[in-house]
This record gives C-alpha cells, structure tokens and sequence, in this order.
C-alpha cells in the first residue's frame, strides 16, 4: 500500500483552465484550487488560503472541465498528487547595479492531477418547488 496517495479536496478555482499542448501531444489543462481555513493568532482571526496547482490531462477532459467551471467555481476534486522537479532561469542583479546574471533555480512543485471533478456548490431549490405544497405519495389511513 506504499503506492497508494488518493486525494479529495473541495475548494475555489482561482483562474479559468489554461489549455497546454506538451511536446508529445498530449493536451493538459491547468488551474490552482485554493483552499481556505480560519484560526485564531493571539485571539485574533487569520484566514489562511493554500494554493494547490491542479492539472487536468486529456483533450476531451479539459474542454468539459473548462466549459463547466471557471474561475470561483466551487469543486470537489479526487485525484492523486504528482512531485514536479523543474529549473527557472532568473536574473540577479550585480553588486554595480548595472549588469545582471542569469541563475538556474531549482524548484520542485506538488501537482495535484484530476482524474474526477464535480460541483461542490449545494443543488439551490427550483422556483416552482419553493411554492408548491409537499405532495403526499401514500394513503392515509382514518
């Protein structure tokens, strides 16, 4: 059971799902999910938001993700998480201020890859249901 890192998560997209092409072909989709809890620092609330970069993998998946959520969307995830090694290149400036050094940086990423998306948002009562009396689908017995 050392393989097994399922994850479920509810929480706010931040942005739309940007549509990428890799190198092979396949179409991914990101986006960054956005959790957030309340606690108390020397009795004051503070509102603690996590950013999580969520990656959504197939063609098909990513146009009926990106056409039923957008940014704010309320969503409950189910998916595994990924470690991603990369290197940035950034640019440092000199002691002399006028010249600048390119640097390789090193980083190293947790993506969270959906396999299973859905709205976390509760279902809001229809308009006729709120006026309409409950209906009774028994007899009572007098």
């Amino acid at each position: 059971m050392s393989d097994l890192c399922r994850v479920l998560m509810v929480g706010n997209l931040s942005r739309d799902l940007e549509r990428h092409v890799r190198a092979d072909g396949v179409t991914y989709g990101v986006s960054t999910l956005c959790t957030a809890r309340m606690h108390l620092v020397a009795g004051h609330p503070v509102l603690e938001t996590t950013r999580i970069t969520m990656e959504v993998v197939g063609a098909v998946r990513v146009a009926g993700v990106a056409q039923q959520f957008g940014a704010g969307s309320r969503v409950l995830v189910e998916g595994h998480l990924e470690l991603r090694e990369a290197t940035r290149i950034e640019r440092l400036p000199l002691a002399d201020g006028m010249s600048e050094v390119l640097v390789h940086v090193p980083r190293s990423e947790l993506v969270l890859v959906v396999e299973t998306i859905f709205n976390a948002d509760p279902p809001l009562p229809a308009a006729e249901a709120q006026r309409q009396p409950a209906q009774v689908w028994w007899q009572e017995v007098s």
